[in-house]
């Protein structure tokens, strides 16, 4: 029973350029509508009820799913072509069913797939080892964040 509406800040690794955002629904915890915007900064940098230097890319609807059943995940694809390293996504209020007693609202998947601007690396392909090595790093760092982790 929360209040609408609810965001979610990703910060992507480096600036990049975005090409396809995809959502994954989930099957009765829908939101009516989803916003997009992005940036370079986060938005804790700006002052309440303005998303700073955020640029509205525009929302998706989503369907109500009440034809299959709230058996099934709605998928969305977006293309886009926006700049930054900050992406801003928006939920507002649930599609109200029989299963959702708490009007809630979730996302099962979020895919963000675009290119790096960083000269480097903008037209390589990361190496085996490279990879890994990322792969590692974030896992460590994910679980130094997690305050649940007990050694």
């Amino acid at each position: 029973l929360c209040s609408y509406p609810q965001h979610l800040t990703l910060q992507l690794v480096e600036r990049s350029r975005i090409r396809k955002l995809q959502l994954l629904a989930h099957q009765f915890m829908i939101p009516a509508k989803v916003e997009f915007h992005v940036g370079d900064s986060p938005p804790e940098a700006s002052p309440p009820g303005f998303p700073g230097q955020f640029h509205r890319l525009g929302y998706v609807s989503l369907s109500d799913n009440e034809k299959t059943g709230f058996k099934a995940r709605e998928l969305k694809s977006v293309h886009v072509d926006a700049i930054g390293t900050y992406l801003r996504i928006t939920l507002h209020r649930n599609h109200a069913n029989r299963y959702n007693h708490y009007n809630q609202v979730a996302l099962v998947a979020i895919n963000v797939l675009g290119d790096s601007l960083d000269g480097s690396t903008f037209h390589t392909v990361p190496s085996r080892d490279q990879l890994i090595e990322q792969y590692l790093y974030s896992t460590q760092q994910e679980a130094a964040l997690d305050t649940t982790f007990m050694g």
